[in-house]
This record gives C-alpha cells, sequence and structure tokens, in this order.
C-alpha cells in the first residue's frame, strides 16, 4: 500500500510538473513570437496614434478596406473585426487598444450582435496566452465562472482551447509563421460569391439596451474617443429585415448602409464581395466625411 501511494504520489508529481513546463513554453512561445491574429497583435503593438478604429466581426473584417478608407480620407486608421466576434470581445478589444494607444474615433458595427451580452469562444481564446495581461485577466474574471482555473491551473487554459491555441498553432508561432492576412492591415477580402445566396434570419424582437454597448459607450466618453456606429448590408433574401428599423429606433444616430447593394455584391447574405466591400468602404467615407 505503501509504495502504492508513493507511486501514484509520484505520478501526480510528474504530470503536475509537465503541465507545468508545457504551460510556460507556450506562454514563451506566444510571447515572443510574431502576432498571427488581432488580439495578439493589440496586446504586442508598439504604441500609435489613430484617427478611427473600427470594431466588429466579420462583418467589418470583410466590409472595411482600410487602405482604400485611409486613401480617401487622408486619415489613418486600423480595421480590428474578428470573425465570430460579439460585443463583449469587441468591449476587450477596445480596452487592449486604449490601454496602449491614442484613439480619435471608434467605428461601431452594430447588427443582431445588440441582443448578445457574452463573450464568444473564439475571440476570448485568443486572449487566453496573455492571460497575466492587466485588461485579459480583469476582462476573464468579470465574465467565466472558471476564471480560477483558467488563471491558476497549469495548462488548463491551453488543454480546453486545443483547436485554436493548441499544438498546432503553438508550432506555427514558434516558427513565426506569418498569418494570411497582415493584422496591422486588417481587411479580408471576400471574392466572387459563395454560390447561392440563402438568407438569414434576422431577431424578431429587439431587448431593450445591451449593457456591454453601455461599457463601451462609458469607455469612450472616459477616453474622450468619439463613438460613431453604423449597420452594414444584408442580401435581398435576408428575412425579418424591419429589424434594422427596430434597431435604429434603440439607437437614433446610427448611420444605416444597408440600401444600395445588389445581391451581385454579396459573397454571402451576410458578407459583401472585395467588390462590394470597396463600394461600402467608399460609401462609409461619404457618411462620416462630416465627422
Amino acid at each position: 500500500m505503501k509504495k502504492f501511494l508513493i507511486y501514484s504520489l509520484k505520478i501526480v508529481l510528474i504530470t503536475f510538473v509537465l503541465l507545468y513546463a508545457s504551460d510556460l513554453v507556450y506562454t514563451a512561445i506566444y510571447e515572443h513570437s510574431i502576432p498571427r491574429n488581432k488580439l495578439q497583435y493589440l496586446v504586442k503593438k508598439e504604441q500609435q496614434e489613430y484617427d478611427i478604429a473600427f470594431l466588429g466581426s466579420s462583418r467589418v473584417a470583410n466590409h472595411i478596406n482600410t487602405q482604400l478608407f485611409d486613401s480617401l480620407s487622408g486619415k489613418k486608421t486600423i480595421n480590428l473585426g474578428v470573425e465570430g466576434a460579439g460585443l463583449n470581445d469587441n468591449l476587450l478589444q477596445l480596452k487592449l487598444l486604449l490601454s496602449k494607444n491614442k484613439v480619435k474615433s471608434v467605428y461601431l458595427q452594430l447588427d443582431p450582435n445588440f441582443e448578445n451580452v457574452n463573450p464568444s469562444n473564439l475571440g476570448t481564446v485568443e486572449s487566453m496566452p496573455f492571460i497575466k495581461n492587466r485588461e485579459i485577466n480583469t476582462h476573464l474574471q468579470e465574465n467565466f465562472e472558471d476564471y480560477w482555473k483558467l488563471n491558476y491551473v497549469p495548462f488548463y487554459r491551453y488543454a480546453i482551447n486545443d483547436p485554436k491555441i493548441g499544438f498546432r498553432e503553438a508550432i506555427f508561432s514558434a516558427i513565426n509563421k506569418k498569418p494570411r492576412i497582415d493584422p496591422s492591415i486588417g481587411y479580408t477580402p471576400k471574392y466572387k460569391s459563395s454560390g447561392k445566396l440563402v438568407g438569414q434570419h434576422l431577431p424578431k424582437t429587439i431587448k431593450n439596451n445591451n449593457p456591454v454597448l453601455d461599457s463601451i459607450e462609458k469607455i469612450c466618453a472616459r477616453n474622450a474617443v468619439e463613438l460613431v456606429y453604423y449597420i452594414s448590408p444584408y442580401c435581398s433574401k435576408t428575412k425579418n429585415l424591419n429589424y434594422i428599423e427596430k434597431l435604429k429606433s434603440k439607437i437614433p444616430s446610427i448611420i444605416d448602409l444597408t440600401e444600395g447593394y445588389p445581391d451581385s455584391l454579396f459573397y454571402n447574405c451576410a458578407h459583401l464581395n472585395d467588390t462590394g466591400a470597396g463600394l461600402f468602404t467608399e460609401n462609409l467615407y461619404l457618411a462620416t466625411k462630416s465627422l
């Protein structure tokens, strides 16, 4: 029995040491490699000044051609749109952005993301290697019931998020494999069409308010950052398009850019193709030219 207990204790100790060592190695890789996504870019980037930061989901990443917008406006912008991101993820991005950089305006894409307050798995997973960062640590603590395991159990945050920040991504980061899209540019074009457009359903109802959006407004006000809301178009096959009017009634200042885009300019019903994105970028510039 004594030998069994000693053997078991050794196994536990070896396992803990391996987990702790693996945690240190993975974290060191992500901390010292080139950024492979926009959150890493925000954590690692040097201090800069921006005229405009675009925040939102893939409907920002695929719609805002920052190089075109900069050439039209003469301003310096950054596209921080992330596929699958919600307002909670955008809040974390904003905190990281303003912790080191000066930003005059934030352009925030709104749509049915107004209905959600929880962080997305995708947006949050990318922050896990940097859990010791003050902004990230506080954000995770406020949003996750298993925060103590994420923060204190060695390698736990990597193990449960292996598809996104596991062995494969760690190897790519270790060899400094460049991402497909430079995070400093941020525009991810979609070409042609994904095929037959299939309309998605927008919500039938709208909630009274979104506390995450309230937090974004407060942070912008505290940092003297102008906050501009806008909404991107959907294809003609989209159901419950009257949701857009409901959103406009909640946020009268929102810039409605949903009209004037034939289905030929869409990659799928929620995303414009590269040609459509060029037109959208020009229209957004014109709509905000006097701001």
